[in-house]
């Protein structure tokens, strides 16, 4: 069930992680930023942060002033771990490491949405559709940056990709909530 829920993730994480990562390697100016892509994505596993990193290193901001925007960013993320704590209770001490930081607003939507009837299909469910949205995230984020740094393909205009995706998404909400008649239903 995790890698079937996982798979509409993927198509976005796929598209968002290669723009972020073509991003990247067009504004870092560092030496293989492939890796340097790669490791970001999975030690961050923010497409907000993923997108705004590569100006931050261009422009030469600071450490705290990076810190700082940083907590700003993630900070909803501490709200959607508080909701889960007694969702994710008994759960292992490093297994739940994982799940915290592999907690995205996608990951949030699909575990708060299900139930099963036992407590260890729960986890192993969280643990799977965390490590496919993670994989998918890192490898759309190594291959843009691969491709980007070799192709050298400009990045203007490549970042309005998260708007796109967003504005996409509150298309198909509006849609299903008015309907084609324009009645609330």
């Amino acid at each position: 069930m995790a890698f079937r829920d996982s798979l509409p993730i993927l198509m976005g994480y796929g598209v968002m992680g290669f723009a972020a990562g073509v991003v990247f390697a067009a504004c870092s100016e560092m030496s293989n930023p492939a890796f340097w892509s790669a490791f970001i994505a999975a030690t961050s596993f923010s497409g907000t942060l993923q997108f705004a990193i590569g100006n931050w290193f261009k422009d030469g901001w600071s450490a705290a002033l990076v810190a700082l925007t940083t907590f700003a960013i993630s900070f909803r993320y501490a709200f959607y771990g508080i909701s889960l704590i007694g969702r994710w209770r008994g759960i292992g001490f490093f297994r739940k490491f994982f799940l915290i930081v592999g907690l995205t607003d996608e990951n949030y939507a699909l575990e708060s949405s299900r139930h099963f009837a036992r407590q260890t299909d729960f986890e192993r469910y969280c643990l799977l559709l965390t490590m496919f949205n993670l994989s998918y995230w890192v490898t759309g984020c190594t291959l843009g940056a691969l491709l980007g740094d070799v192709l050298k393909i400009p990045d203007k205009g490549v970042d309005f990709v998260m708007a796109a995706l967003f504005i996409t998404i509150l298309t198909d909400q509006v849609r299903q909530l008015f309907g084609r008649k324009g009645a609330v239903q």
